[in-house]
């Protein structure tokens, strides 16, 4: 079984875990936070989760908020194990399809499908303009 970790600047990830368990029930049940607070260095999780990581061969699936942001900086280096996957970008819709679909490890298909569902579900819509047809046909 996998463990998944979700990690971010601030109280999003027990956010993002809270709106999970709102919409998934107990299928989100084991999945962890990582908050970063004023004053923490992520340096300090990323020590612990090494330690961790390189006393099994379970797989760690990672969402970080941010992209090259110091949580995801910090907790990047861990994929020198061959039992991590790093997710940067955290949606709802990424952690839902991870929280879902990924309880039993990852590889790189299931990995590129789980990119593939949180680029579709990110759109906009500005108002007093025509949608496009393509659009429609999701509803």
């Amino acid at each position: 079984m996998a463990q998944i970790i979700i990690a971010t600047h601030g109280g999003l990830s027990k956010g993002m875990l809270d709106s999970l368990h709102m919409v998934a029930g107990g299928a989100v049940d084991g999945i962890e936070t990582y908050s970063l607070e004023f004053g923490q260095n992520p340096n300090d999780y990323y020590e612990e989760l090494r330690d961790r990581i390189a006393a099994t061969d379970e797989q760690f699936i990672i969402m970080c908020d941010i992209k090259g942001g110091s949580v995801h900086n910090a907790l990047f280096r861990l994929t020198e194990f061959p039992n991590v996957v790093i997710f940067s970008g955290l949606t709802m819709g990424m952690a839902l399809e991870i929280a879902l679909t990924a309880r039993d490890g990852m590889d790189a298909d299931a990995a590129q499908r789980v990119l593939d569902a949180a680029r579709e579900g990110v759109t906009v819509a500005i108002g007093g303009e025509t949608p496009d047809e393509e659009e429609d046909e999701d509803f």
